[in-house]
Protein backbone atom coordinates (compact mmCIF):
# COMPACT_ATOMS: atom_id res chain seq x y z
CA UNK A 1 0.00 0.00 0.00
CA UNK A 2 1.62 3.06 -0.97
CA UNK A 3 2.67 5.46 1.97
CA UNK A 4 2.17 9.29 1.72
CA UNK A 5 5.67 10.06 1.12
CA UNK A 6 4.85 8.24 -2.03
CA UNK A 7 2.10 10.18 -2.77
CA UNK A 8 4.06 13.44 -2.34
CA UNK A 9 6.48 12.11 -4.99
CA UNK A 10 3.73 11.23 -7.34
CA UNK A 11 1.61 14.88 -7.00
CA UNK A 12 4.37 16.47 -7.67
CA UNK A 13 5.90 14.53 -10.56
CA UNK A 14 2.36 15.04 -12.18
CA UNK A 15 1.65 18.59 -10.89
CA UNK A 16 4.62 20.34 -12.08
CA UNK A 17 3.69 20.30 -15.59
CA UNK A 18 0.02 20.60 -14.96
CA UNK A 19 0.57 23.27 -13.01
CA UNK A 20 3.07 24.81 -16.20
CA UNK A 21 0.45 24.68 -18.71
CA UNK A 22 -2.31 26.28 -16.47
CA UNK A 23 0.18 29.11 -15.89
CA UNK A 24 0.66 29.38 -19.64
CA UNK A 25 -3.03 29.64 -20.52
CA UNK A 26 -2.79 32.41 -17.69
CA UNK A 27 0.98 33.74 -18.87
CA UNK A 28 -1.34 34.65 -22.50
CA UNK A 29 -3.99 36.63 -20.67
CA UNK A 30 -1.03 38.25 -18.73
CA UNK A 31 0.92 39.24 -21.55
CA UNK A 32 -2.50 40.72 -23.08
CA UNK A 33 -2.64 42.67 -19.98
CA UNK A 34 0.76 43.96 -19.67
CA UNK A 35 1.00 44.47 -23.39
CA UNK A 36 -2.35 46.41 -23.50
CA UNK A 37 -1.41 48.31 -20.11
CA UNK A 38 2.08 49.28 -21.36
CA UNK A 39 1.17 50.36 -25.01
CA UNK A 40 -2.35 51.39 -25.26
CA UNK A 41 -2.83 52.37 -21.54
CA UNK A 42 -6.50 53.98 -22.20
CA UNK A 43 -7.94 50.64 -23.80
CA UNK A 44 -7.18 48.33 -20.57
CA UNK A 45 -10.83 48.75 -19.39
CA UNK A 46 -12.15 47.56 -22.53
CA UNK A 47 -9.98 44.74 -22.35
CA UNK A 48 -11.16 43.77 -18.87
CA UNK A 49 -14.65 44.27 -19.69
CA UNK A 50 -14.33 42.33 -22.81
CA UNK A 51 -13.20 39.79 -21.15
CA UNK A 52 -15.49 39.29 -18.51
CA UNK A 53 -18.56 37.67 -20.34
CA UNK A 54 -16.22 35.76 -22.65
CA UNK A 55 -14.19 34.50 -19.38
CA UNK A 56 -18.01 33.49 -18.18
CA UNK A 57 -18.94 31.45 -20.92
CA UNK A 58 -15.52 30.16 -21.51
CA UNK A 59 -14.81 28.65 -17.78
CA UNK A 60 -18.34 27.11 -17.98
CA UNK A 61 -17.66 25.42 -21.11
CA UNK A 62 -14.25 24.11 -19.66
CA UNK A 63 -16.14 22.92 -16.52
CA UNK A 64 -18.29 20.27 -19.28
CA UNK A 65 -14.79 18.65 -19.82
CA UNK A 66 -14.17 17.62 -16.52
CA UNK A 67 -15.18 14.44 -17.08
CA UNK A 68 -12.45 13.81 -19.77
CA UNK A 69 -9.81 13.98 -16.66
CA UNK A 70 -11.66 12.31 -14.37
CA UNK A 71 -13.54 9.44 -16.52
CA UNK A 72 -10.16 8.93 -18.59
CA UNK A 73 -8.17 8.28 -15.13
CA UNK A 74 -10.55 5.55 -13.77
CA UNK A 75 -10.36 4.24 -16.82
CA UNK A 76 -6.86 4.01 -16.61
CA UNK A 77 -6.96 2.18 -12.73
CA UNK A 78 -9.73 -0.19 -14.18
CA UNK A 79 -7.40 -0.96 -17.01
CA UNK A 80 -9.21 -0.07 -20.02
CA UNK A 81 -7.33 2.50 -21.48
CA UNK A 82 -9.01 2.74 -24.83
CA UNK A 83 -12.08 4.12 -22.63
CA UNK A 84 -9.94 7.22 -22.34
CA UNK A 85 -9.44 7.46 -25.41
CA UNK A 86 -13.44 7.58 -26.24
CA UNK A 87 -13.69 10.21 -23.29
CA UNK A 88 -11.15 12.61 -25.52
CA UNK A 89 -13.26 12.21 -28.69
CA UNK A 90 -16.02 12.30 -27.01
CA UNK A 91 -14.68 15.42 -25.59
CA UNK A 92 -14.12 16.85 -28.58
CA UNK A 93 -17.39 16.95 -30.13
CA UNK A 94 -18.69 18.74 -26.55
CA UNK A 95 -16.07 21.32 -26.83
CA UNK A 96 -17.20 21.94 -30.60
CA UNK A 97 -20.83 22.22 -29.96
CA UNK A 98 -20.15 24.86 -26.51
CA UNK A 99 -17.95 26.88 -28.09
CA UNK A 100 -20.30 27.46 -31.54
CA UNK A 101 -22.78 27.97 -28.60
CA UNK A 102 -20.43 30.74 -26.77
CA UNK A 103 -19.87 32.29 -29.84
CA UNK A 104 -23.53 33.02 -30.54
CA UNK A 105 -24.39 34.48 -27.42
CA UNK A 106 -21.46 36.44 -27.26
CA UNK A 107 -22.46 37.98 -30.52
CA UNK A 108 -26.20 38.58 -30.03
CA UNK A 109 -25.51 39.64 -26.78
CA UNK A 110 -22.93 42.61 -27.68
CA UNK A 111 -23.21 45.96 -26.16
CA UNK A 112 -26.18 45.34 -24.17
CA UNK A 113 -24.13 42.54 -22.27
CA UNK A 114 -22.13 45.46 -20.27
CA UNK A 115 -25.27 48.25 -20.87
CA UNK A 116 -27.44 46.16 -18.65
CA UNK A 117 -25.88 46.61 -15.82
CA UNK A 118 -25.03 50.22 -15.59
CA UNK A 119 -21.66 50.43 -17.78
CA UNK A 120 -21.54 53.39 -19.88
CA UNK A 121 -22.38 53.11 -23.81
CA UNK A 122 -19.18 54.14 -24.65
CA UNK A 123 -17.31 51.68 -22.74
CA UNK A 124 -19.59 49.06 -23.42
CA UNK A 125 -19.47 49.55 -27.16
CA UNK A 126 -15.50 49.33 -27.25
CA UNK A 127 -15.97 46.32 -24.47
CA UNK A 128 -18.11 44.49 -27.10
CA UNK A 129 -15.82 45.41 -30.13
CA UNK A 130 -13.02 43.31 -28.33
CA UNK A 131 -15.67 40.46 -26.99
CA UNK A 132 -16.58 39.34 -30.38
CA UNK A 133 -12.73 38.93 -31.20
CA UNK A 134 -12.32 37.04 -28.13
CA UNK A 135 -15.12 34.77 -28.56
CA UNK A 136 -13.65 33.24 -31.99
CA UNK A 137 -11.18 31.88 -29.32
CA UNK A 138 -13.90 30.14 -27.44
CA UNK A 139 -14.02 26.55 -29.48
CA UNK A 140 -9.87 26.74 -29.71
CA UNK A 141 -9.41 26.44 -26.18
CA UNK A 142 -11.83 24.14 -25.87
CA UNK A 143 -10.09 21.39 -27.97
CA UNK A 144 -7.35 22.37 -25.99
CA UNK A 145 -8.37 21.54 -22.55
CA UNK A 146 -10.16 18.74 -23.72
CA UNK A 147 -6.92 17.46 -25.42
CA UNK A 148 -4.67 18.45 -22.04
CA UNK A 149 -6.90 16.77 -19.62
CA UNK A 150 -6.53 13.60 -21.60
CA UNK A 151 -3.09 13.98 -21.63
CA UNK A 152 -3.49 14.66 -17.74
CA UNK A 153 -5.32 11.51 -17.47
CA UNK A 154 -2.50 8.99 -18.66
CA UNK A 155 -0.25 10.93 -16.69
CA UNK A 156 1.27 12.39 -19.79
CA UNK A 157 0.74 16.34 -19.33
CA UNK A 158 4.27 17.57 -20.85
CA UNK A 159 3.33 17.53 -24.45
CA UNK A 160 0.22 20.18 -23.62
CA UNK A 161 2.15 21.90 -21.39
CA UNK A 162 5.07 22.66 -24.08
CA UNK A 163 2.77 23.28 -26.62
CA UNK A 164 0.86 25.81 -24.16
CA UNK A 165 4.29 28.09 -23.66
CA UNK A 166 5.16 27.77 -27.62
CA UNK A 167 1.56 29.30 -28.08
CA UNK A 168 2.57 32.01 -25.30
CA UNK A 169 5.40 33.21 -27.78
CA UNK A 170 3.32 33.04 -30.65
CA UNK A 171 0.84 34.96 -28.64
CA UNK A 172 3.45 37.58 -27.83
CA UNK A 173 4.91 37.85 -31.02
CA UNK A 174 1.34 39.18 -32.28
CA UNK A 175 0.93 41.37 -29.73
CA UNK A 176 4.29 43.07 -30.22
CA UNK A 177 2.77 43.21 -33.99
CA UNK A 178 -0.60 44.17 -33.59
CA UNK A 179 -1.48 46.11 -30.35
CA UNK A 180 0.55 49.28 -30.97
CA UNK A 181 -2.07 49.51 -34.13
CA UNK A 182 -4.86 48.23 -33.14
CA UNK A 183 -4.63 48.40 -29.04
CA UNK A 184 -7.31 45.91 -26.87
CA UNK A 185 -8.57 44.59 -30.16
CA UNK A 186 -5.15 43.72 -31.39
CA UNK A 187 -4.62 41.86 -28.58
CA UNK A 188 -7.95 39.67 -29.07
CA UNK A 189 -6.44 38.88 -32.76
CA UNK A 190 -3.28 37.66 -31.26
CA UNK A 191 -4.99 35.11 -28.40
CA UNK A 192 -7.35 33.77 -31.74
CA UNK A 193 -3.84 33.35 -33.39
CA UNK A 194 -2.04 31.68 -30.48
CA UNK A 195 -5.17 29.77 -29.92
CA UNK A 196 -5.25 27.70 -33.69
CA UNK A 197 -1.86 27.43 -33.07
CA UNK A 198 -2.56 25.34 -29.82
CA UNK A 199 -5.68 23.29 -30.77
CA UNK A 200 -3.96 22.04 -33.77
CA UNK A 201 -0.69 21.25 -32.48
CA UNK A 202 -2.39 18.99 -29.47
CA UNK A 203 -4.79 16.99 -31.59
CA UNK A 204 -1.83 16.54 -33.65
CA UNK A 205 0.36 15.19 -30.87
CA UNK A 206 -2.35 13.03 -30.02
CA UNK A 207 -3.38 11.68 -33.08
CA UNK A 208 0.50 10.39 -33.77
CA UNK A 209 1.34 9.47 -30.80
CA UNK A 210 3.27 6.43 -30.58
CA UNK A 211 0.43 4.15 -28.39
CA UNK A 212 -2.26 5.94 -30.05
CA UNK A 213 -3.84 2.81 -30.89
CA UNK A 214 -3.34 1.68 -27.47
CA UNK A 215 -5.51 4.28 -25.99
CA UNK A 216 -8.35 4.70 -28.80
CA UNK A 217 -7.69 8.07 -30.31
CA UNK A 218 -7.94 6.98 -33.63
CA UNK A 219 -10.73 4.50 -32.63
CA UNK A 220 -14.74 5.16 -32.84
CA UNK A 221 -15.63 5.86 -29.21
CA UNK A 222 -17.86 2.99 -27.50
CA UNK A 223 -17.43 4.29 -23.92
CA UNK A 224 -18.15 6.20 -21.83
CA UNK A 225 -20.77 7.81 -23.20
CA UNK A 226 -22.36 11.20 -23.29
CA UNK A 227 -24.47 11.03 -20.39
CA UNK A 228 -21.48 9.86 -18.31
CA UNK A 229 -19.20 12.27 -19.49
CA UNK A 230 -21.94 15.32 -18.85
CA UNK A 231 -23.00 13.36 -15.13
CA UNK A 232 -19.41 14.68 -14.08
CA UNK A 233 -19.08 17.61 -16.65
CA UNK A 234 -22.46 19.62 -15.35
CA UNK A 235 -22.16 19.64 -12.03
CA UNK A 236 -18.81 21.12 -12.45
CA UNK A 237 -20.02 23.77 -15.00
CA UNK A 238 -22.43 25.03 -12.83
CA UNK A 239 -19.99 25.23 -10.28
CA UNK A 240 -17.65 27.11 -12.15
CA UNK A 241 -20.13 29.25 -14.62
CA UNK A 242 -20.94 30.10 -10.91
CA UNK A 243 -18.07 31.02 -9.72
CA UNK A 244 -16.70 33.30 -13.06
CA UNK A 245 -20.32 34.72 -13.30
CA UNK A 246 -19.58 35.91 -9.56
CA UNK A 247 -15.91 37.29 -10.53
CA UNK A 248 -17.38 39.06 -14.11
CA UNK A 249 -20.26 41.04 -11.78
CA UNK A 250 -16.81 42.17 -9.75
CA UNK A 251 -15.78 43.43 -12.61
CA UNK A 252 -19.31 45.01 -13.56
CA UNK A 253 -18.96 46.62 -9.94
CA UNK A 254 -15.43 48.10 -10.15
CA UNK A 255 -16.61 49.57 -13.57
CA UNK A 256 -19.23 51.20 -12.17
CA UNK A 257 -16.84 52.88 -9.67
CA UNK A 258 -15.14 53.89 -13.00
CA UNK A 259 -12.06 53.17 -15.23
CA UNK A 260 -9.03 53.43 -12.71
CA UNK A 261 -10.80 50.76 -10.63
CA UNK A 262 -11.54 48.19 -13.23
CA UNK A 263 -8.05 48.76 -14.22
CA UNK A 264 -6.51 48.28 -10.86
CA UNK A 265 -8.74 45.16 -9.88
CA UNK A 266 -8.28 43.70 -13.18
CA UNK A 267 -4.54 43.89 -12.60
CA UNK A 268 -5.38 42.24 -8.77
CA UNK A 269 -7.46 39.23 -9.95
CA UNK A 270 -4.69 39.00 -12.95
CA UNK A 271 -2.47 38.01 -9.70
CA UNK A 272 -4.86 35.78 -7.85
CA UNK A 273 -5.65 33.85 -10.92
CA UNK A 274 -1.58 33.38 -12.03
CA UNK A 275 -1.01 31.62 -8.79
CA UNK A 276 -4.27 29.91 -8.90
CA UNK A 277 -3.22 28.30 -12.03
CA UNK A 278 -0.44 26.66 -9.24
CA UNK A 279 -3.17 25.69 -7.41
CA UNK A 280 -4.85 23.53 -10.57
CA UNK A 281 -2.20 21.78 -11.35
CA UNK A 282 -1.81 20.41 -8.31
CA UNK A 283 -6.04 19.85 -8.00
CA UNK A 284 -5.42 18.05 -11.49
CA UNK A 285 -3.04 15.81 -10.17
CA UNK A 286 -4.86 15.46 -6.99
CA UNK A 287 -7.73 14.41 -9.24
CA UNK A 288 -6.44 11.86 -11.64
CA UNK A 289 -4.42 10.01 -8.61
CA UNK A 290 -7.20 10.07 -6.46
CA UNK A 291 -9.94 8.89 -9.35
CA UNK A 292 -6.96 6.36 -10.01
CA UNK A 293 -7.56 4.59 -6.51
CA UNK A 294 -11.39 4.90 -6.84
CA UNK A 295 -10.60 2.62 -10.07
CA UNK A 296 -8.48 0.37 -8.03
CA UNK A 297 -11.31 0.42 -5.51
CA UNK A 298 -8.66 1.43 -2.91
CA UNK A 299 -10.84 4.12 -0.86
CA UNK A 300 -7.47 4.43 1.29
CA UNK A 301 -4.87 5.25 -1.04
CA UNK A 302 -7.85 7.95 -3.04
CA UNK A 303 -7.91 9.54 1.12
CA UNK A 304 -3.94 9.78 1.35
CA UNK A 305 -3.50 11.40 -2.54
CA UNK A 306 -7.31 14.27 -1.49
CA UNK A 307 -4.84 15.19 1.21
CA UNK A 308 -1.79 14.87 0.66
CA UNK A 309 -2.65 17.32 -2.51
CA UNK A 310 -4.48 19.79 0.04
CA UNK A 311 -1.39 20.12 2.42
CA UNK A 312 1.15 21.01 -0.53
CA UNK A 313 -1.32 23.31 -2.34
CA UNK A 314 -1.73 25.28 1.07
CA UNK A 315 2.15 25.25 1.50
CA UNK A 316 2.76 26.61 -2.07
CA UNK A 317 0.16 28.91 -1.26
CA UNK A 318 1.40 29.87 1.66
CA UNK A 319 5.21 30.53 0.33
CA UNK A 320 3.87 32.50 -3.23
CA UNK A 321 1.61 35.23 -0.86
CA UNK A 322 5.20 35.83 0.90
CA UNK A 323 6.93 35.98 -2.69
CA UNK A 324 4.66 38.64 -4.06
CA UNK A 325 3.55 40.77 -1.13
CA UNK A 326 7.58 41.63 -0.69
CA UNK A 327 7.43 42.44 -4.57
CA UNK A 328 4.31 44.40 -4.39
CA UNK A 329 5.27 47.65 -5.95
CA UNK A 330 7.40 45.58 -8.58
CA UNK A 331 4.45 44.03 -9.75
CA UNK A 332 2.19 46.98 -10.21
CA UNK A 333 4.32 48.91 -12.12
CA UNK A 334 5.20 45.88 -14.49
CA UNK A 335 1.70 45.35 -15.40
CA UNK A 336 0.93 49.07 -16.56
CA UNK A 337 2.65 52.56 -16.95
CA UNK A 338 -0.17 54.77 -15.46
CA UNK A 339 1.08 56.11 -12.15
CA UNK A 340 -1.94 56.02 -10.50
CA UNK A 341 -3.29 52.71 -11.04
CA UNK A 342 0.14 51.01 -10.21
CA UNK A 343 0.06 52.76 -6.83
CA UNK A 344 -3.53 51.89 -6.51
CA UNK A 345 -2.72 48.47 -7.08
CA UNK A 346 0.68 48.08 -5.27
CA UNK A 347 -1.49 49.05 -2.21
CA UNK A 348 -3.61 46.02 -2.40
CA UNK A 349 -1.52 43.25 -3.52
CA UNK A 350 -0.78 42.20 0.59
CA UNK A 351 -4.69 41.01 0.40
CA UNK A 352 -5.01 39.49 -3.04
CA UNK A 353 -1.54 37.21 -1.34
CA UNK A 354 -3.94 36.67 2.02
CA UNK A 355 -6.57 35.12 -0.75
CA UNK A 356 -3.94 32.42 -2.29
CA UNK A 357 -4.30 29.95 0.28
CA UNK A 358 -8.13 29.58 0.72
CA UNK A 359 -8.77 30.07 -2.40
CA UNK A 360 -6.33 27.50 -3.91
CA UNK A 361 -7.25 25.32 -1.19
CA UNK A 362 -10.88 25.14 -2.11
CA UNK A 363 -9.90 24.03 -5.65
CA UNK A 364 -7.69 21.33 -4.73
CA UNK A 365 -10.76 20.23 -2.28
CA UNK A 366 -13.69 20.51 -4.93
CA UNK A 367 -11.48 18.71 -7.77
CA UNK A 368 -10.94 15.69 -5.09
CA UNK A 369 -14.63 15.29 -4.21
CA UNK A 370 -15.28 15.39 -7.85
CA UNK A 371 -12.82 12.34 -8.28
CA UNK A 372 -14.58 10.06 -6.05
CA UNK A 373 -18.03 11.32 -7.28
CA UNK A 374 -18.93 13.59 -5.00
CA UNK A 375 -20.32 16.02 -8.21
CA UNK A 376 -22.64 18.12 -6.83
CA UNK A 377 -21.37 19.34 -3.11
CA UNK A 378 -18.65 21.49 -4.54
CA UNK A 379 -21.10 23.06 -6.50
CA UNK A 380 -23.59 23.73 -3.91
CA UNK A 381 -20.56 25.34 -1.64
CA UNK A 382 -19.12 27.40 -4.50
CA UNK A 383 -22.99 28.76 -5.35
CA UNK A 384 -23.37 29.55 -1.68
CA UNK A 385 -20.05 31.08 -1.22
CA UNK A 386 -19.28 32.56 -4.43
CA UNK A 387 -22.88 33.72 -5.72
CA UNK A 388 -24.48 34.60 -2.61
CA UNK A 389 -22.03 35.87 -0.18
CA UNK A 390 -19.24 37.21 -2.45
CA UNK A 391 -20.74 40.04 -4.85
CA UNK A 392 -23.80 40.96 -2.26
CA UNK A 393 -20.47 41.63 0.15
CA UNK A 394 -19.01 43.62 -2.61
CA UNK A 395 -21.23 46.05 -3.28
CA UNK A 396 -22.11 46.10 0.52
CA UNK A 397 -18.54 47.17 0.75
CA UNK A 398 -17.00 48.73 -2.15
CA UNK A 399 -20.36 50.82 -2.80
CA UNK A 400 -22.39 51.00 0.41
CA UNK A 401 -18.90 51.96 2.30
CA UNK A 402 -17.05 53.08 -0.17
CA UNK A 403 -13.99 50.82 -0.08
CA UNK A 404 -13.69 50.55 -3.76
CA UNK A 405 -11.46 48.17 -4.92
CA UNK A 406 -10.38 47.08 -1.17
CA UNK A 407 -13.57 45.72 -0.91
CA UNK A 408 -14.05 43.75 -3.64
CA UNK A 409 -10.71 42.28 -2.68
CA UNK A 410 -12.07 41.79 0.69
CA UNK A 411 -15.18 40.46 -0.60
CA UNK A 412 -13.11 37.28 -2.35
CA UNK A 413 -11.17 36.70 0.80
CA UNK A 414 -14.19 36.02 2.83
CA UNK A 415 -15.99 33.91 0.34
CA UNK A 416 -13.12 31.71 -0.45
CA UNK A 417 -12.64 30.97 3.67
CA UNK A 418 -16.56 29.86 3.45
CA UNK A 419 -15.71 27.75 0.90
CA UNK A 420 -12.25 25.89 2.04
CA UNK A 421 -14.20 26.02 5.41
CA UNK A 422 -17.30 23.97 3.63
CA UNK A 423 -15.23 21.61 1.66
CA UNK A 424 -12.63 20.28 3.58
CA UNK A 425 -15.38 19.69 6.47
CA UNK A 426 -17.07 17.42 3.95
CA UNK A 427 -13.92 15.54 2.24
CA UNK A 428 -13.13 14.54 5.86
CA UNK A 429 -16.20 13.40 6.76
CA UNK A 430 -16.37 11.36 3.27
CA UNK A 431 -12.27 10.03 4.13
CA UNK A 432 -12.64 9.36 7.60
CA UNK A 433 -13.63 5.94 7.16
CA UNK A 434 -11.10 5.28 4.91
CA UNK A 435 -8.43 6.63 7.26
CA UNK A 436 -9.82 4.78 10.06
Amino acid sequence: MPKSRSYVASLLRLAWPVALARLGIMGMGVVDVIMVGQLAPNELAHQALGWAPTGVILVTSIGLLTGVQVLGARAIGAGEPHAAGGAWRRGLILSGAAGGLAIALLWLGGARLFTTFGIAPELANEASDVMVILALSVPLQLFYVASALFLESIQRPLASTVLMWLANGVNFGLNLLWVPAFGAEGSAWATVGARVFLAGGVILFILTMKDAARYGVRARAVAPGYGALLRVGAAAAVSQAAEAGAFSAMTIIAGRIGGAAVAAYQILLNQLAIVFMVALGLSAATAVLTAEAVGRAALQDAARASWTGLALCLAAMAALAGLFWAASDLIAHAFTAEAATAALTASLIWLAAAAFAPDGGQAVAAHALRARGDNWFPTASHVLAYVVIMPALAYTLAEGFAMGVKGLMLAIFWASVVSISILTIRLWALTRPARA
